[in-house]
C-alpha cells in the first residue's frame, strides 16, 4: 500500500467526509450523535458500519485518546501488570516497548519485564546478561539460539536483553535494577513439532507431547505470579497474541481448548491485571478512522470505547466474537504500510545447531538443506513474514 503524503491525505479525507452525502449541519450532528449500534451496545461486523459514522467515531477517539507512550505508563496507575500482545513478526511491536523501558522505570514503577521468549529455568542466565559489568555480546546470542524452536531469528526480540542491560548500566548504584525474567516451560519445542507433523493425533507420542505443551500457559501465569505479582512489583509482560486475553477463553474445538495466560491471571488477580493489544493493521474500522486523524500513534481502552462491541476473530479458526473480549487496552502504532518485518540475524544457525536439529529444520519447513548456512538463508527470507 503506498503512503499518503499531506495532500493526498486531505483529499482522501475530504472523499470519504462528501461520499457521506449529508449537508454541513446534518454532519455537524452526525459527528455528534452516538450511532445506534453504539448506544445499544449491539455487536455489529465491521463491514456492517455505515461511512456516516466513522465522523463520530474519529471525534470519540479525538477526545479520549492519549499519546501511544503516554496511554501504556498511565495503565500502571490502576494496574499492576500489563500485558502486552504483540504480533511476532512485526518489528515496531519490538521496538515500542525498548523504547519505553526508561519511563516504565522512571515514570510507572515498574520492575521488571517477563517475556514469552526465554524458558523460566534460565533466568539466572538471563539475570546475568543483564546485569553483567559488560555486554557480551556472543553470549546473549548464544542465549538465543538455546531457546524455543531454535531458529528465533529475529534481532529486534534479542535486542531487549542488551537494551535492558544498557538501561541498568546506566542505573546509580543505589538504583534497583530492571529486572528481565522469562515465562516459558523448559521443553523440547523441536521435538513438539516433529512429532505434530510425523504422528496422528491418536498416536500415544502425540497426546503425551500435547499435553506437554497444553501446560505452556500455566506455566507462564505461573511464572507471572512468582516473579512479579508475589514480589509486590509492578511489572509488564510481553507475550505473543493468544497469550494475552484477559476475557476470552478458546472453545474445545480450538487449539485444544487450551488454557490462556492472560485469562488465568484474571480470574484470580482481577483488575491488577490489564492486557494491551498493539495493533497490527488488520482492524479495518480503526485504521478508517486513523486516516481521519493522520495516522496519529494513540492508545486508549478499548473495552469503553465505541469499537468494543465490534467482531473480529481472536484466532484465524475461532468464530469472531466482540472486540472488547480480545482487546482490553489498544495502541495504534501507524497503518500497516508503515510496519515492518524483523531483523534477520545472520549466521544465527551454526553447523552444531545443524547437527542437532537437521531433522527438525526439514520435517518443519517441509524441505531438505544441505548444511548451516543453507538453512540460515531460508530462515532470513521465510522465518518473519511481511506484515
Amino acid at each position: 500500500m503506498k503512503k499518503l503524503t499531506d495532500g493526498s491525505l486531505i483529499v482522501f479525507t475530504l472523499t470519504i467526509f462528501s461520499c457521506i452525502s449529508l449537508s454541513p449541519a446534518e454532519q455537524v450532528i452526525q459527528k455528534n450523535k452516538a450511532p445506534d449500534w453504539v448506544s445499544a451496545g449491539k455487536p455489529v461486523k465491521a463491514s456492517q458500519i455505515p461511512k456516516k459514522d466513522y465522523p463520530y467515531l474519529a471525534r470519540w477517539v479525538e477526545e479520549n485518546a492519549k499519546s501511544s507512550g503516554d496511554y501504556v505508563i498511565d495503565l500502571f496507575k490502576r494496574h499492576q501488570v500489563v500485558i502486552v500482545g504483540e504480533f511476532h513478526p512485526i518489528k515496531e511491536h519490538k521496538d515500542f516497548i525498548i523504547e519505553l523501558i526508561p519511563r516504565l522505570y522512571h515514570e510507572a514503577g515498574v520492575r521488571c519485564i517477563g517475556w514469552e521468549f526465554s524458558r523460566h529455568t534460565d533466568n539466572e542466565r538471563l539475570e546475568k546478561l543483564v546485569t553483567a559489568p559488560e555486554f557480551n555480546r556472543e553470549v546473549a546470542l548464544e542465549f538465543a539460539r538455546d531457546q524455543l524452536g531454535h531458529e528465533w531469528n529475529s534481532k529486534e526480540h534479542w535486542d531487549f536483553i542488551e537494551r535492558i542491560w544498557h538501561f541498568n548500566k546506566n542505573l546509580k548504584p543505589e538504583q534497583e535494577k530492571m529486572r528481565f525474567v522469562g515465562l516459558d516451560m523448559d521443553v523440547d519445542m523441536c521435538q513438539f513439532f516433529i512429532v505434530s507433523k510425523t504422528k496422528g493425533e491418536d498416536s500415544p507420542e502425540f497426546q503425551e507431547i500435547l499435553t506437554e505443551i497444553l501446560k505452556r500457559d500455566k506455566t507462564m501465569a505461573k511464572q507471572v505470579e512468582k516473579e512479579i505479582i508475589e514480589k509486590g512489583q509492578k511489572g509488564l509482560v510481553f507475550v505473543g497474541r493468544c497469550h494475552d486475553f484477559t476475557h476470552y477463553e478458546f472453545p474445545p474445538h480450538i487449539n485444544a481448548g487450551r488454557d490462556i495466560m492472560g485469562n488465568l491471571l484474571y480470574k484470580k488477580f482481577g483488575d491488577r491485571v490489564f492486557q494491551v493489544w498493539l495493533d497490527d493493521g488488520r482492524l479495518a474500522p480503526i485504521n478508517k478512522v486513523m486516516v481521519l486523524r493522520g495516522y496519529k500513534k494513540v492508545g486508549f481502552n478499548l473495552y469503553a470505547s465505541p469499537f468494543a462491541n465490534i467482531l473480529s476473530a481472536p484466532n484465524w479458526d475461532a468464530p469472531e466474537v466482540p472486540l472488547s473480549k480480545i482487546a482490553r487496552g489498544y495502541v495504534y502504532l501507524g497503518p500497516r504500510s508503515s510496519l515492518h518485518k524483523n531483523t534477520p540475524i545472520k549466521g544465527f544457525v551454526t553447523d552444531e545447531m545443524f547437527k542437532r536439529y537437521k531433522r527438525y529444520y526439514q520435517i518443519d519447513f517441509g524441505r531438505t538443506f544441505k548444511d548451516a548456512k543453507d538453512v540460515d538463508r531460508y530462515l532470513q527470507a521465510h522465518r518473519f513474514p511481511e506484515p
